[in-house]
């Protein structure tokens, strides 16, 4: 409860020696009672709490059949076009139940993944809680959906039917604001430059170094216009095929050393290696899809043969899972991921290509 500090002062009419009269004194009492109420009413009582708790607003869907419970939440919701939102799915049943989760990144739509992990699995209250992380991307302002996300279980349990069961969660629709806010000023608000200053003259002295200086600067000048034509007029090489940049960078990716020794790294470079090469002989923007979308456009394409096709869905589905799903793979799958992307862009040997 606050103190009140105010004064209050107030002029009593008083005569030369004494009060004029009762009814005046009286008048004079009631006018301090009022003003001391006024004062304070609603001062010493409790303060409104002016601050409100702003939590981030969040997207969430909650589900529950039977001993089993599914909940997919993104945070935040609305976004921003350079957000990274956190999508989190978690699935929570009783002990005697077999949950199988969802495929990796299924139903996210029109976002991308950036990254992805998955807790150790916990218990709370005898019931197991698992979940599954994604930092998600959008590719475009306005509202995104995000898919239904379906899980299966079977109810193992004493007095449990045994039988498989589906449990899907409801729709989310994510709205994704533009990255430039509507309130931001704009150019035509601007006042317009102000006028150039006035220049004092130069002494003659001062105009004679001017002079020596401008010469100077004009025979740089032409030299250097000299060597630059000098150096277009030499005969340069033929370009390189899209083939040969790609085996320059696969040669550069495995001589750098921290792409060695972060396996993440090492395979977001490599795919990319690919992704560029496609881009440069197909004219497919593989470097800005998503595997899906990729594997999609591809199925459609006589460039991509069913054979070919297999192999490249092979080989970036196996990199997925070391980029997006913290798989750790050995020496040997390493060496075998960085022959295929060879064997893609046909830098191998014609017996690699043949294999």
């Amino acid at each position: 409860m606050g103190t009140d500090t105010s004064i209050i002062v107030v002029v009593l009419p008083f005569a030369p020696r004494k009060l004029r009269s009762f009814a005046e004194r009286k008048a004079t009492l009631l006018a301090i009672a009022a003003a001391v109420a006024i004062s304070g009413c609603g001062r010493n009582g409790p303060t409104a709490d002016k601050t409100s708790d702003k939590k981030p607003k969040v997207a969430r869907s909650e589900v529950e059949r039977g001993p089993v419970k599914l909940s997919v939440t993104v945070d935040p919701a609305p976004a921003r076009l350079s957000d990274e939102p956190t999508l989190t799915l978690e699935i929570e049943y009783a002990e005697g139940v077999t949950v199988r989760k969802p495929e990796f990144g299924s139903a996210l739509g029109e976002f991308i993944i950036r990254d992805f992990r998955e807790p150790l699995p916990r218990v709370k209250d005898d019931r197991q809680i698992l979940q599954q992380i994604y930092s998600i991307e959008p590719t475009r302002a306005g509202k995104i959906v995000i898919d239904p996300i379906s899980i299966t279980f079977t109810d193992r349990r004493t007095g449990g039917d045994g039988e498989e069961h589906t449990l899907q969660s409801d729709p989310l629709t994510i709205e994704i604001a533009a990255a430039v806010a509507k309130d931001a000023p704009l150019l035509a608000d601007l006042r317009p430059p102000a006028d150039p200053l006035p220049l004092a003259e130069p002494p003659a002295a001062s105009a004679r170094w001017i002079a020596a200086l401008a010469g100077a600067a004009a025979v740089l000048l032409a030299g250097a216009v000299w060597w630059l034509r000098r150096r277009h007029l030499a005969p340069a090489g033929p370009p390189l095929t899209p083939a040969e940049l790609a085996y320059l960078e696969l040669q550069r990716l495995m001589e750098d050393q921290a792409a060695r020794e972060d396996v993440k790294l090492f395979y977001v470079e490599l795919t990319a290696i690919v992704r560029r090469y496609i881009e440069r002989t197909t004219g497919i923007h593989a470097p800005e899809q998503t595997t899906q979308e990729f594997l999609r456009e591809i199925g459609h394409r006589p460039e991509f043969p069913a054979e070919e096709s297999r192999r490249l869905t092979s080989f970036l589905e196996a990199a997925d899972l070391v980029k997006f799903a913290a798989h750790q793979p050995r020496k040997e799958d390493i060496e075998e991921s960085f022959r295929r992307a060879k064997v893609f862009v046909r830098c191998a040997d014609s017996e690699e290509v043949a294999a």
